[in-house]
């Protein structure tokens, strides 16, 4: 079979040239058109109040389409806009021991965390609470810093059954105007250890390090 290549060509310039001559009739006129109308509503409008209104309704407009169009090729709920609030279930009860201002014995509290995927992650919340102290008495005072914790992690020693849960801390300071209870470090130490393996079943040991140095003195008396 052969193809008149004229006749093809001809046909193609008849064709694109009814195209151009439907758009300068039609479509440019149309557009044309608006684009006065809006000019006309948005620009030229003599209330500038009204026009403000007009500007923001325009833009609200298309920020809901925006947000519309992305629901769509997202395949979200569009009501779906804040984010789900966490189910009490995925939350725990925990016993944390913060260490008294007596310099010898322990305050023992119910808390509440949420289940993390990791034991490490565990550990750190539970490192706080006994840091920041009691959440009924003024404890403030048994840890006279502000610790930061640089890493968790828990690992199995020797062949023993169980493991030991590593805090390796940021070197603190005192805070200005305080003073150290006697007996304070170690028995926060203790505190942490206590509250640890008491919640964590497989950690049986706590070493408390120091920017990656063990037996460091985390505050000075």
């Amino acid at each position: 079979m052969k193809f008149d290549v004229d006749l093809l060509r001809t046909n193609a310039e008849n064709l694109i040239h009814r195209a151009v001559s439907f758009y300068n009739a039609q479509v440019k006129k149309r557009i044309v058109a608006i684009a006065a109308r809006m000019r006309s509503e948005l620009i030229d409008f003599p209330d500038r109040k009204e026009k403000t209104r007009r500007l923001i309704l325009l833009f609200a407009f298309l920020f809901l389409f925006d947000y519309l169009m992305y629901c769509l090729h997202t395949e979200k709920n569009i009501v779906d806009i804040f984010p789900e609030i966490p189910s009490l279930d995925h939350n725990k009860r925990v016993s944390i021991y913060v260490p008294s201002l007596d310099g010898g014995s322990f305050i023992k509290e119910k808390r509440s965390i949420p289940v993390y995927d990791s034991d490490e992650k565990t550990a750190k919340a539970l490192f706080e609470f006994v840091m920041k102290g009691s959440i009924f008495e003024n404890t403030a005072m048994a840890v006279p810093v502000d610790l930061f914790v640089r890493k968790v992690w828990i690992h199995r020693r020797g062949n023993g059954n169980g493991k030991v849960c590593v805090f390796d801390l940021e070197p603190a300071e005192l805070r200005s105007n305080i003073t150290v209870i006697k007996n304070s470090e170690s028995l926060f130490k203790r505190a942490l250890e206590k509250t640890v393996t008491e919640n964590i079943p497989s950690v049986k040991t706590v070493l408390v390090l120091e920017k990656g140095v063990p037996g460091t003195a985390l505050w000075e008396l």
